[in-house]
């Protein structure tokens, strides 16, 4: 899978988390293993990789994101990663520690930190949706929002 809708199919779709910081640093380890090819959309920017990063600012990115991570969860379980596959990942969502809403999904979607993935990017727009889009079917159908009518 390489494309836009690949992309969308695979953020939208059913991800495996990392719940223990060893699973995070073998994560880690197998993208240091193989660092050409990545996309790395980073959702504040609001602007879209149209290339690959190189090897080289791929690895830079990966020791910058796995020390903002650890600075920002000092915890032993980790919990905000989540990737298609953990042993030949080609889709990761990470989340900021601090910013992952609500337990109970009230305070609205909450978009990822970054995105890492073999697949160019897309905006929710080019979808036909408003940002972010991230909000789980399970949250659009709970029990609050049919009693609120969300």
């Amino acid at each position: 899978m390489t494309t836009a809708a690949s992309y969308a199919a695979l953020f939208d779709g059913q991800l495996k988390g990392l719940l223990h910081w060893r699973q995070f640093d073998d994560l880690w380890s197998h993208l240091r293993a193989r660092p050409e090819g990545w996309y790395v959309r980073d959702f504040p920017s609001k602007q879209l990789p149209h290339a690959p990063m190189s090897a080289e600012d791929f690895l830079a990115f990966l020791d910058e994101a796995e020390a903002f991570l650890r600075k920002r969860h000092k915890e032993d379980y980790c919990g905000f990663i989540y990737a298609d596959d953990l042993q030949n990942p080609t889709f990761i969502k990470v989340f900021d520690p601090r910013k992952m809403g609500s337990a109970c999904g009230c305070g609205g979607p909450v978009a990822p930190r970054w995105t890492i993935s073999r697949q160019v990017p897309l905006l929710a727009s080019e979808r036909g949706e408003g940002e972010p889009i991230c909000r789980p079917a399970r949250q659009r159908t709970g029990l609050l929002a049919r009693l609120f009518g969300r």
